[in-house]
């Protein structure tokens, strides 16, 4: 599994994990495998999930704190969300993808399963964490 797939991976377990957030990581990759039929998940996937449920609050706060004033994360579509919290991981933790390159990560994977609307406000967001 590429980075990319791994990546999406993540991001719907995340989407999912945001659902039910008294999960624990071992229960959400868990649930992950058997719903997306994998015979296991890649490294970078469990490191994006454990990451990504460790400090969600963090991330919430931080996504919050770009938001329009009078807009809420929890007005925000779901998957935008899980979309916009893997990448902010990526952009303040991880040390294998530039923030840059997360940030075009994250407007793939808004092809791939976010409304063509949202790609422009991902991108607005976003770019608020990432240096020039």
């Amino acid at each position: 599994m590429n980075q990319h797939e791994s990546r999406k991976v993540a991001m719907q377990a995340i989407y999912s994990a945001n659902q039910t957030p008294e999960l624990t990581v071992e229960e959400v990759e868990a649930n992950t495998v058997k719903a997306l039929d994998l015979k296991t998940l890649s490294a970078y996937s469990k490191e994006l999930i454990a990451g990504v449920i460790a400090k969600r609050m963090e991330l919430e706060q931080d996504l919050s704190s770009k938001l329009k004033k009078g807009w809420r994360l929890n007005r925000v579509n779901q998957i935008t969300v899980a979309i916009l919290e893997v990448a902010l991981y990526e952009i303040k933790y991880s040390s294998v993808i530039e923030p840059k390159s997360a940030v075009n990560e994250a407007l793939n994977l808004c092809d791939e399963f976010a409304d063509p609307k949202e790609k422009p406000f991902v991108n607005g967001v976003l770019a608020n964490f990432v240096e020039d």
